[in-house]
């Protein structure tokens, strides 16, 4: 039967939690809702979309944006909103169909820009990030048959509490000592044996 090197097994898995916590950690914009807009020329119809910060550690000042929807005209009720750290913060938004629209499914990716909110509550830290992008889209269509804009109502839900999270760092920080820790470990063992 073959040894296992339980040093260097420890290690191996230290670093591959590591690579999946810096894979998980990150700030994100899902599909706005409702996804599956259908409108004509001349309507208004309101949507939602959420900022999530879930393992951000510090609060982000967050400027949402959409981009390749012209000529459709997207407006956000607030320009800039303040995510807490580990909170999923939701926006309203209108998308206006001008009455020259061409009939067709029109294809835009919804951004946000944040920066991490300084003492005094303004944001102004010097990291800028820019979310990935994700890909949202509306048909503008010509019949009312064809239409399909669902309602619901847009007062502003109740903010959820932030859950308490742990910073990436200090997680990082606890893997590696426990792999030094099993090494450590092994290492005495073995010594202990060869005497």
């Amino acid at each position: 039967m073959k040894k296992i090197n339980v040093g260097k097994f420890g290690l191996m898995m230290s670093l591959g939690l590591l690579l999946l916590i810096q894979t998980v950690a990150s700030l994100g914009i899902p599909t706005p809702f409702p996804t599956n807009l259908r409108m004509m020329r001349g309507d208004t119809a309101d949507f939602k979309m959420n900022i999530q910060g879930i393992n951000e550690p510090v609060a982000l000042s967050c400027s949402p944006y959409v981009e390749e929807f012209d000529p459709l005209i997207i407006t956000f009720k607030e320009e800039t909103v303040t995510v807490e750290a580990g909170e999923i913060k939701t926006l309203w938004g209108t998308v206006e169909v001008p009455n020259n629209a061409e009939i067709k499914t029109y294809e835009g990716t919804v951004h946000a820009t944040c920066t991490p909110v300084v003492e005094g509550g303004e944001g102004g830290g010097s990291k800028i990030t820019k979310t990935p992008g994700n890909k949202w889209s509306l048909s503008v269509v010509a019949t009312t048959a064809e239409r399909n804009i669902p309602t619901f109502t847009t007062t502003t839900p109740k903010e959820v509490t932030p859950t308490p999270t742990i910073p990436t760092s200090v997680i990082i920080t606890i893997i590696i000592v426990i792999a030094v820790l099993v090494v450590c470990v092994y290492y005495w063992f073995e010594k202990k044996k060869k005497k």
